[in-house]
């Protein structure tokens, strides 16, 4: 079923369930560019803090702490 068939079928049932349909449609499609996009930044956050974290291994590994 496609969204032009489901679009027919609401059509017979008022303009209201046309308008939700639609809206619901448009906000489904959104969603899912948004949680594209977010996706998309976590894995750059992701990679950054792998960088950071072996640059901290790596200064650890220079400097030792002594015994205190």
């Amino acid at each position: 079923m496609t969204e032009a068939d489901v679009l027919k079928y609401f059509l017979t049932q008022g303009p209201f369930a046309v308008l939700f349909v639609w809206l619901l449609i448009y906000v489904m499609k959104t969603n899912s560019k948004r949680e594209g996009r977010l996706q998309d930044l976590l894995d750059k956050f992701s990679d950054k803090y792998d960088v950071i974290i072996g640059e901290l291994r790596e200064m650890k590994e220079r400097f030792p702490r002594g015994k205190e």
